[in-house]
């Protein structure tokens, strides 16, 4: 149960780190600070806020499992509507002995980029950067409580056709 603890403590801190900005390889998307160094940009921006969510998720029987961690970063403009979203996630497996195996890397979906297969299987032929970018670019201008009501299918997919054009990876989760 420790080896799980700090396992599942690791992986927070990566995607912590992932979100916020850090130096991982291969990471991308289109978070930007806007925050500049004179006062009076300082002062017009003091209105914004910035947001980190962390989910983790296990499912499993006997033992093993699967332990998922998302991470959200969200920025909230003067009106309270959301101005840009960063959105990564971590997956790791409880083998039937108890132990927590870590992928060959421990890198993130967002840092496997193209590495991640969800390409060859997505109808839309998206990888899951390009979804979960997608799933922010459609968030963007939106308040958080018509964030909350987006309706979602029994998988936790979009139902908006709008959304579904772009991205469909189950949302609830980074919602």
């Amino acid at each position: 149960m420790k080896r799980i603890l700090c396992a599942l403590l690791s992986a927070l801190l990566l995607l912590t780190l992932t979100a916020c900005g850090g130096s991982g390889s291969g990471s991308s998307g289109s978070m930007s600070t806007g925050m500049g160094g004179s006062s009076s940009q300082t002062t017009q921006n003091a209105a914004w806020r910035t947001g980190l969510g962390i989910l983790t998720e296990a499912d499993g029987e006997e033992r093993a499992g699967k332990i998922n961690t998302i991470a959200a970063a969200v920025l909230l403009d003067a009106e309270g509507k959301v101005a840009d979203v960063m959105l990564d996630e971590v997956e790791l497996s409880v083998t039937g002995d108890g132990k927590v195996t870590m992928p060959g890397e421990t890198l993130t979906k967002r840092q496997k980029g193209e590495d991640y297969p969800l390409t060859a299987v997505s109808s839309l032929k998206k990888g899951w950067t390009e979804q979960a970018d997608a799933f922010g670019d459609f968030l963007t201008g939106k308040t958080p409580d018509e964030v909350k009501k987006l309706a979602t299918d029994d998988d936790g997919k979009p139902k908006d056709a709008d959304l579904l054009s772009g991205c469909t990876i189950a949302v609830d989760g980074y919602r």
